[in-house]
């Protein structure tokens, strides 16, 4: 019999192709692999059912799924490959690793194994230091972080993963002496730090050695052992360990059932260090050197030249060519094989990107990152996430509802098609948390409807549940968030938080958290919000989230939600956003006027809804500022009459401004983009201040007739927007005059027309116009 160990980094190309080539050669008949022994049923489901990496194993506790492990594979994974040329020969693959079972019933929060996850233990800092210069402790400290950061600094690489990036990953010769070296390298590493070694991973490396000594009693003939370079020295050689002590150290372990299933990942995650990453840093560029060794450099450096033209930049193949040349001749001054991602980067940055990190972030983003993400055929083990679901959908009684097509109401009845829940009940309650826990993931089961104008109710919901087929997938791909609902919707909500920039987006986002009761992300949400808000200029951005703001204040008083330090933020931010008020509303075109007018009027409305003196002195001053000359027209106008609205401005000044703005010498498209302003979202003004209307009309009675076709379609829009029945007592008003207008009846639409196309003289024009908007 013969055993030899295979010493690999996990996700590494080179470690890949070397692994895979060590065992072409050698033709094992039984493989041992560094994976939880209890893996071993769905190990070759792999690379037999059809599954497209890069996907993820999980193990989890069948009682507790928040309990779990994530084990990532992409095709460049040894394992992956050593489990692929073992399905291809028909040899057997045996997972030798400590069992989920044991060690998730240990602990509550087990992330995937990290080969380079040492403990946090204190050195003794009597013993020498290998290394002159750097005490035992800061080098323990060092070694903790990164074991072959000792390494790589006797070599002159900044870290352990440069080092072994640039001698292991990026050349894939003479496997067997690779295999060879590395295993002495680490025998030395850990036999001069034996403390590096805590007590999990010695119980690990126990029952692996307790695996391969079962192994080695079969009648295989040759046995392989893929593990990481690390647990090489301690599973190599199992004589050098008492089986006794090794099982002594395993019995009495504790034990959970334990379930698995496969899930998509992707290479962003990958790319991840922390949670359930994996911390490869160019995941895409791992996957052109390991299925194009030869020519990686050149296919890499064409595509971005080609992504580059996409995006519409100057990116000539003769670039390209230069690109090529300058990375190698980086990797030749540095002394190393072929280039790498960095010097790959680098070159790009001074031909193809000109200089522009910009240009750099977009090809990093896609071909150093990329965007790949696994596929996980149907018919492959249920994720938690879904079995958590499933669970919730029962307890709430929403199951039925759950992959049925077609639109359905929740709780409809034929007396009430539109059903609704009631919020003080608590299963309504739950029901609405699950609902909207699932939109924050992207799952739009349902959506939430308007309550009707006849609903005064704000612990009523009515949603509109429809099932679409791609819910099973989506689930599947939000399982690496969280292993339960609350958590998969915390963690997707925090990713996305981190993407964004703008103070409205996260807003909304702490608005949906609280409606789906997640208080625990609030505070991180509030934190990057008063970042955001802090950082932020642009005041139709501040004006944009300011009622997003105010509202999720006001929904977290009805929730019994903490949200003062929300109150803080909009007590910060009004002050800078009243102060640049002005100059954001002058020297503005009319598009961008006319987004100013809705942005005012709606952070107007949440205001008053607020209330708070302090809030009010601000925004007054603000409206103030804008309501004279020097802004844009149409919202000095607004400005003037939320002025009003407010009682801040008495009738017979709100009189003499209008006066003013209706002057003729202040042009005709000046003075219809001021009313549009002042008339904004309304015309009740025009019916209880009658001389208003008069100014109104006699404006447009005043008209050339082609300045009335000039500023006409402005007008109409303005009038537009009032109500069916406004707009038909102004078409009453523009016949009949103020004296006569009898307010309390409703003309007939048509009757109103048919007087309006009859009536002559100064008041044709304006009843002409609003005949058209009728």
């Amino acid at each position: 019999m013969e055993v030899r160990t295979f010493g690999i980094r996990h996700h590494g190309p080179g470690s890949a192709r070397r692994l895979r080539a060590a065992l072409e050669a050698w033709v094992p008949d039984l493989i041992l692999l560094e994976m939880p022994a209890d893996a071993g049923v769905v190990l070759r489901e792999l690379v037999s059912k059809g599954l497209r990496p890069p996907v993820a194993l999980v193990l989890y506790a069948a009682q507790d799924i928040d309990r779990a492990a994530f084990y990532p594979f992409a095709s460049f994974s040894p394992e992956y490959q050593a489990i692929d040329w073992a399905v291809e020969r028909a040899v057997e693959v045996v997972p030798i690793d400590l069992p989920a079972k044991h060690f998730l019933a240990q602990r509550e929060d087990t992330p995937a194994p990290n080969l380079f996850q040492l403990p946090n233990q204190e050195p003794s800092p009597e013993e020498p230091s290998p290394l002159p210069g750097k005490s035992r402790k800061a080098l323990l400290g060092q070694l903790r972080r990164d074991p072959l950061s000792i390494v790589g600094e006797l070599a002159g690489y900044p870290d352990g993963e440069s080092w072994w990036d640039a001698t292991l990953e990026r050349g894939f010769e003479q496997p067997a002496a690779v295999f060879t070296a590395l295993r002495e390298m680490m025998t030395e590493l850990r036999s001069t730090f034996p403390e590096a070694s805590d007590e999990e991973n010695e119980l690990r490396e126990a029952y692996m050695r307790h695996e391969i000594r079962k192994a080695m009693k079969t009648e295989a003939a040759r046995i392989a052992i893929v593990v990481g370079a690390w647990h090489v020295p301690a599973v190599a050689d199992v004589k050098q360990y008492k089986a006794t002590t090794d099982r002594a150290r395993l019995r009495g372990l504790p034990k959970v059932k334990i379930s698995s299933a496969w899930v998509p990942w992707s290479f962003p995650r990958l790319a991840r260090n922390g949670g359930y990453g994996a911390g490869v840093t160019s995941p895409s560029w791992y996957q052109l050197l390991f299925d194009f060794p030869d020519n990686a450099t050149d296919r890499w450096m064409a595509a971005a030249a080609q992504l580059l033209r996409a995006e519409g930049f100057d990116a000539s193949p003769a670039l390209a060519t230069e690109g090529v040349n300058l990375a190698q001749t980086l990797a030749t001054m540095r002394d190393y094989e072929r280039p790498g991602i960095n010097e790959l980067e680098e070159a790009l940055l001074g031909t193809l990107a000109a200089g522009r990190p910009e240009r750099l972030a977009i090809i990093h983003r896609a071909l150093t990152v990329g965007t790949t993400v696994g596929f996980i055929p149907p018919g492959v083990t249920t994720v938690p996430l879904l079995a958590d679901l499933n669970k919730e959908l029962k307890s709430t009684r929403m199951a039925k509802h759950w992959e049925t097509a077609g639109e359905q109401y929740l709780k409809a009845t034929k007396a009430n098609p539109r059903g609704g829940i009631d919020l003080r009940q608590s299963n309504d309650l739950r029901k609405s948390h699950l609902l909207h826990r699932l939109n924050l993931l992207g799952i739009h089961w349902g959506r939430l409807q308007p309550l009707g104008p006849d609903s005064l109710s704000s612990f009523k919901e009515i949603w509109l549940l429809e099932w679409q087929p791609e819910f099973s997938l989506l689930l599947i791909e939000r399982a690496g968030y969280g292993n339960t609902v609350p958590a998969a919707a915390i963690g997707y909500a925090r990713e996305r938080a981190g993407a964004m920039t703008m103070v409205q987006p996260l807003a909304q986002l702490m608005l949906d958290c609280l409606r789906a009761d997640l208080p625990a992300i609030v505070p991180d949400l509030l934190l990057q919000l008063r970042q955001r808000a802090a950082a932020t200029t642009d005041v139709s951005a501040l004006l944009l989230a300011l009622p997003t703001l105010i509202q999720t204040t006001r929904y977290g008083d009805t929730r019994k939600t903490d949200t003062s330090a929300l109150l803080l933020v909009i007590e910060e931010l009004l002050p800078r956003l009243t102060a640049g008020l002005p100059a954001a509303a002058t020297n503005i075109d009319d598009e961008r006027a006319e987004e100013m007018l809705g942005l005012l009027a709606s952070a107007n409305y949440h205001l008053a809804q607020l209330g708070g003196e302090q809030l009010e002195d601000y925004w007054r001053d603000g409206l103030r500022r804008c309501s004279v000359a020097g802004v844009h027209p149409s919202v000095e106008g607004l400005c003037v009459r939320l002025l009003y609205d407010r009682e801040e401005l008495a009738a017979g000044e709100a009189a003499k401004r209008f006066s003013r703005a209706l002057s003729a010498a202040n042009g005709a498209l000046h003075i219809a983009q001021w009313l549009t302003g002042f008339l904004h979202g309304s015309g009740q003004l025009l019916f209880h201040y009658p001389p208003l209307w008069r100014l109104v009309d006699e404006w447009v009675a005043s008209l050339e007739w082609e300045d009335f076709e000039a500023v006409l379609p402005l007008l109409r829009r303005t009038f537009a927007d009032f109500s069916v029945y406004d707009r038909q007592r102004l078409l009453t008003l523009a016949k009949e005059g103020p004296a006569q207008f009898k307010e309390e009846k409703a003309p007939d639409k048509s009757e109103l027309v048919a007087e309006a196309t009859t009536s002559g003289g100064d008041d044709g024009l304006l009843g002409r116009l609003l005949e058209w908007v009728v």
